[in-house]
């Protein structure tokens, strides 16, 4: 159903859900909450088919704003990388191995 408006009820229950999961916990191929994120849950939990602009509309009055990425590869540390690939991820790995369980989420 394409609409514009939310009710108070709906809205506080998509803020609560955007506070207490991700957006995978709803199969929103998303690793923050988006704009996009916010109008697929929206229409997943209300059945509210709503404009992104829209979207963006209720995120800025509910206090959310625009985040930029920061660029923290310049202060990355290469001897902290190193370490991580070569001891302790291996070893997280062997552990996962070792109790049949599963890592996901690593680019191959």
């Amino acid at each position: 159903m394409l609409d514009l408006a939310l009710s108070q009820e709906q809205e506080n229950q998509i803020q609560q859900l955007m506070q207490d999961h991700f957006p995978e916990d709803w199969e929103i191929d998303s690793a923050l909450w988006t704009r996009r994120a916010v109008q697929q849950l929206i229409e997943h939990v209300c059945d509210v088919q709503m404009p992104i602009r829209t979207v963006g509309e209720y995120l800025k009055w509910w206090g959310y704003t625009p985040q930029k990425p920061l660029k923290r590869a310049y202060e990355q540390d290469p001897e902290a990388v190193e370490k991580w690939l070569e001891q302790i991820y291996p070893e997280i790995e062997q552990r996962a191995q070792a109790e049949r369980a599963e890592i996901t989420g690593r680019n191959a």
